[in-house]
């Protein structure tokens, strides 16, 4: 609906947004059929893009992020058993399980290395009988694609008073302050995936917006917040390039970028 207003009502020639795959599937398919260019910052679901020439995205997909959660596991730790708990209701969260299981399945050469797949609502608080699951399955590894930062905090906080002391992996919804303020001392020592660290920065794009965000702001920039910039200013640039304010025209401009070089890389 936000999609069709911004197109209709707004008269809108291109979109920037939104920042999740559950929103930008339905969205994109609006954008794509108007013939409007959209631009998402962070959905990494590849459906958004799938089939559909006039979406577009500024972050990496799930395929990779749940390769490398995968990769990660094996690599550092060793592991050669995992659990997942997955947010059910959530397309991102169900995406990037079916990719991280598929990868580290292929990893460890084991068809059975997955030993546990259990899943929840969004919204629940209670993860008792997900977090006593896992922990009777005794894995190496726990991977918790979250739909949200809040869920996976709580997943970790009950695993840890419940005694899981495996590894706790996660996805990019992960990367907010937030998932520390709730989780606590609970989700020190867990990892997750991110597109952008404010701390190791790899272009010149991102040194300047981190000094020009953390002037105004007084904090420095979340991966979101880089996305977000990386995802206007790429529609800025094709509209520039195409000379024209014709969704086609950006749409066409927006498929030509090459080399383009943002904050997050």
């Amino acid at each position: 609906n936000a999609v069709a207003r911004l197109i209709e009502f707004e008269k809108a020639v291109a979109i920037v947004g939104t920042y999740g795959s559950a929103c930008a599937i339905p969205g994109s398919e609006v954008a794509n059929k108007a013939g409007v260019p959209m631009m998402g910052c962070s959905p990494t679901n590849p459906l958004v893009t799938l089939g559909k020439p006039y979406a577009f995205r500024a972050c990496f997909i799930d395929p990779f992020q749940g390769a490398v959660m995968a990769n990660f596991a094996v690599s550092n730790f060793n592991a050669k058993t995992a659990v997942v708990i997955q947010d059910i209701a959530s397309d991102y969260a169900v995406g990037l399980s079916n990719f991280f299981r598929e990868a580290f399945i292929k990893l460890t050469g084991n068809p059975k290395s997955i030993i546990g797949l259990i899943s929840y609502q969004t919204g629940d608080q209670d993860f008792t009988a997900q977090v006593t699951y896992a922990a009777s399955k005794n894995p190496d590894v726990v991977f918790v694609p979250a739909g949200s930062y809040g869920d996976a905090a709580l997943i970790l906080k009950q695993g840890k008073e419940m005694g899981i002391t495996a590894n706790f992996l996660g996805g990019d919804t992960w990367e907010a302050p937030e998932f520390i303020e709730v989780g606590g001392e609970a989700v020190e020592g867990s990892y997750f995936s991110t597109h952008f660290d404010a701390t190791a920065v790899t272009t010149k794009a991102a040194e300047k917006f981190c000094k020009d965000f953390e002037k105004k702001y007084n904090r420095p920039p979340s991966a979101f917040a880089a996305l977000g910039f990386d995802a206007y200013n790429l529609v800025l640039d094709a509209i520039k390039r195409a000379g024209s304010a014709d969704p086609k025209a950006i749409r066409d401009a927006l498929a030509a970028t090459k080399d383009y070089e943002g904050c997050t890389g």
